[in-house]
């Protein structure tokens, strides 16, 4: 499966220039791709590194607003036990969406807050991403609502 997003733009957005945070933790280019399980550790955290055989990373931002960014991770596991343990602690989220395809799980997401008309939209970002993805045979799924944040009114 070819996860590179050849062709795609997110309109009000590029891939991201590497700055010296990304370097320190090993990232060299982008889009980027690791089997490194230090560089997974750094990027994806010490929990993951354990996990996670590669991960690929290809994020996007404004450089008129640092506050916009969005793209893609993909976390390859090695196991189905590992990427169902990784799922069961995400919860659903409006600026990100979750797709699976084998052992392989897709996170795509956008923070683009910008609505101006005639425009792309964080939606419409995802929705592209999403179908990218879903094209080359992944499938969205859905979590678990976030309940961290709900009160109940009596």
């Amino acid at each position: 499966m070819d996860f590179d997003l050849k062709n795609v733009e997110l309109q009000g957005m590029q891939p991201v220039k590497i700055n010296k945070e990304m370097k320190s933790a090993g990232i060299t280019q982008v889009p980027f791709v690791t089997d490194n399980p230090d560089i997974i550790s750094k990027v994806a955290g010490k929990e993951m590194a354990s996990k996670v055989k590669k991960i690929y990373f290809f994020p996007y931002d404004d450089p008129k607003d640092d506050l916009n960014d969005g793209g893609v991770y993909v976390y390859q596991f090695n196991t189905k036990k590992d990427l169902d343990h990784y799922l069961a602690k995400n919860f659903e989220q409006d600026n990100y969406r979750i797709l699976v395809k084998d052992l392989f799980c897709i996170r795509i997401w956008s923070d683009y807050g910008y609505n101006i008309k005639g425009k792309e939209t964080s939606e419409d970002h995802l929705n592209k991403l999403e179908k990218y993805y879903t094209n080359l045979g992944a499938k969205k799924i859905r979590l678990k609502p976030d309940t961290s944040n709900v009160t109940v009114v009596q």
